[in-house]
């Protein structure tokens, strides 16, 4: 310890100024690392406190020399056990999270032994080497915290990217203690309950009673419930059980379906109008009407399907995924349904398959794509939805984690969509999703085979390149 009093004045200065640049950094650091997943550790947070606690140990000491020298005053012995206290500190956060090469724990535990009163023989060069240990350490984990940082999906912009959604979303815990809500959600209690209600439980079971409201009624969908106002407003809520952190949940979701019922009420009166002018074909314009109707609601059911699906597939992705970097890409594809509908009937579907690829991939989903759409626009429109479904289903049902797409050509199947989930070990329940599916398939001649076990395994054939005694073409095997 005697060591350092030799040194000039303007060396100790030096020092000290050195030490508080590298704690301004540590600070900094600690500031970066707070939002991030890794720093809910307790070891990580006694490691990075270790490195501050190491750095004013150090200031301390060149403080009380620098002091002492200005008074004349020598103590060899007098920052010992301050020395002891902090190395032994030090030693103790490094070695706890020493399992974390990534962490730099090794450079803190140098730094916490080099400052033992043990090695008072070479100061200052110990003093110096664990100060370049700290240093080092800063420069090697700065850079990588800090990008982490700025790519991290973090609670508020999850928030405020469902808050920009027309649709109202509410995920809660089993129990009804609210995960996610957002805006229009809140504006959709206010109008049917008159209040906020903070358990999503409570607020389902308050829902079937809304409907005695004046100006209000209430018709049930199965398990869904469409309410209608006076004013032609129109809202369908759903509900239903979902699963993440390990946990179950419920996911209550409010679609402004107005439109659609306009839409609805419209064709409605035009029939009304058709069959007063038709009286003598009634039976025959009543069984088109019948058809045409039936046709239409369905094929808006199956996109309103695609559309919602995908959708809350990738909010359940960014509440599980926080390591998601591209968020620009992902916020498009949860804009107004009605939008989506529009666009979906004139984009280019080589355009929607790209867009569809990217923002699987940066939710994390391994996505390959072999060959190329059908020069047929409809054709491969169609086989877009089709695909968009299947990824959809793979998510949800499935919890893939890859999934690969091939586009055949001459006798090979025309498409095929493979992925890595759990597959379906008992019988498949078509639901909405399939039923699409095959209804697209059939209305281009070709026929839809699906292969349940052990992965899941869509398969389209056309009428030109179906043969009965070919071998069907396998994507590659997925992980």
């Amino acid at each position: 310890m005697v060591n350092l009093y030799t040194l000039p004045t303007y060396v100790v200065v030096l020092f000290i100024g050195v030490i508080l640049c590298l704690f301004l950094a540590n600070s900094v650091l600690y500031y970066y690392l707070m939002p991030q997943a890794q720093f809910r550790q307790l070891g990580r947070k006694c490691l990075e406190g270790s490195s501050l606690l190491l750095l004013m140990a150090v200031a301390t000491i060149l403080y009380e020399v620098y002091t002492d020298s200005l008074n004349g005053i020598v103590y060899d012995e007098a920052t010992d056990f301050w020395r002891y206290s902090t190395a032994l500190a030090g030693t103790a956060g490094a070695v706890y999270w020493i399992h974390d090469r990534q962490a730099g724990s090794l450079w803190v535990l140098a730094a916490s032994i080099l400052l033992l009163p043990v090695f008072d023989d070479w100061l200052p060069g110990s003093l110096v080497l664990a100060l370049v240990c700290l240093a080092w350490r800063l420069i090697r984990i700065f850079p990588r915290t800090y990008n982490q940082y700025q790519q991290r999906l973090t609670a508020r912009s999850i928030q405020t990217a469902v808050d920009c959604l027309d649709e109202g979303i509410l995920i809660s815990w089993e129990k009804g203690e609210p995960v996610l809500v957002n805006f229009t959600m809140y504006a959709v209690m206010e109008q049917l309950v008159g209040t906020v209600v903070r358990n999503a439980n409570i607020f389902w079971h308050l829902l079937p009673f809304c409907g005695n409201r004046p100006g209000l009624s209430m018709e049930r969908q199965g398990r869904d419930l469409l309410f209608r106002w006076d004013s032609g407003q129109a809202w369908l809520l759903q509900r239903r059980p979902i699963r993440f952190r390990r946990q179950s949940g419920w996911q209550i979701t409010a679609a402004n379906v107005t439109a659609l019922h306009r839409l609805n009420r419209e064709l409605a009166q035009k029939n009304a109008v058709l069959e007063q002018r038709n009286e003598e074909m009634k039976d025959v314009l009543d069984g088109l009407v019948a058809l045409q109707t039936r046709q239409t609601t369905e094929s808006l059911r199956y996109k309103i399907h695609d559309l919602l699906g995908q959708r809350i597939t990738i909010l359940q992705q960014l509440l599980n995924n926080p390591n998601v970097s591209d968020y620009g890409e992902i916020l498009p594809l949860v804009e107004d349904v009605l939008s989506d509908l529009r666009r979906d009937a004139v984009a280019n579907p080589q355009e929607r398959l790209d867009a569809l690829v990217t923002t699987y991939r940066n939710l994390g989903i391994a996505v390959t794509v072999e060959g190329m759409l059908p020069a047929d626009t409809r054709r491969a429109g169609e086989f877009v939805r089709i695909i968009r479904e299947a990824m959809t289903n793979a998510l949800l049902h499935g919890q893939a984690r890859s999934i690969a797409v091939t586009f055949g050509t001459g006798r090979q199947p025309a498409l095929v969509i493979a992925d890595d989930g759990q597959g379906c070990p008992g019988p498949i329940q078509t639901g909405t999703g399939l039923q699409a599916m095959e209804q697209r398939v059939r209305a281009l001649g070709g026929r839809l085979t699906l292969t349940k076990t052990p992965h899941f395994i869509i398969t389209v054939e056309m009428g030109e390149n179906h043969d009965p005694t070919d071998h069907r073409r396998r994507p590659k095997n997925l992980a």
